[in-house]
């Protein structure tokens, strides 16, 4: 059949199965491993373009950094924090911001009971169960002075009760009241970073 075919037809026709044929063997063969080199291209631009962001991340970070430093000193230095870098230094530094503010005020600690310190970050919470006694205006004045004060200190779990052993019809301003209340704050710990 292909034998009765003109010279020039079978020609053509052989040009045609070598190319079918070629094509086939490309298809096999070529055609995967050209997806699959395709495909890594494009994982590893997407990777290249990735690493490019890391490293002006990093080249960002490297230049921030003293600045970083430098407000966490500022930060740790302005006095919002208890001084000391135990717990026990924390908390005594804590006792004697109690004593002077309710002295100031006219106000006796009766008690002061250290809690169990915990851990926050590179922040250590300290706090102390506190017993006073004295005036209602002298009280109120401690507090505001506990909230105001520069050192952030917390006021917590307020109790009051009044002192007096008899009842009489005086001014309440002048009855002694008990107070027992919880009062926090943070101590700066450098830790490993």
């Amino acid at each position: 059949m292909i034998a009765a075919l003109p010279d020039k037809q079978q020609q053509q026709l052989a040009v045609a199965i070598l190319v079918t044929v070629l094509l086939l063997i490309f298809s096999v063969t070529a055609l995967p491993l050209w997806l699959a080199n395709s495909s890594r291209q494009e994982s590893i631009q997407v990777l290249q373009e990735r690493l490019v962001r890391l490293q002006q991340m990093t080249d960002a970070d490297v230049s921030l950094r003293p600045r970083l430093e430098r407000l966490k000193r500022e930060e740790i230095n302005n006095g919002h924090y208890l001084k000391g870098n135990t717990e026990t230094v924390a908390a005594a530094e804590l006792q004697r911001l109690v004593k002077n503010i309710t002295g100031r005020n006219q106000v006796r600690v009766s008690s002061t009971q250290i809690l169990e310190a915990t851990e926050e970050s590179n922040f250590l919470h300290i706090a102390l169960k506190v017993r006073v006694r004295g005036s209602m205006q002298g009280l109120i004045e401690s507090f505001y002075d506990f909230e105001s004060d520069k050192t952030f200190l917390f006021l917590d779990k307020l109790v009051l009760r009044d002192a007096s052993r008899r009842r009489s019809t005086a001014a309440t301003a002048a009855k002694p009241i008990d107070a027992e209340f919880e009062l926090s704050a943070y101590s700066y710990m450098p830790g490993e970073e």
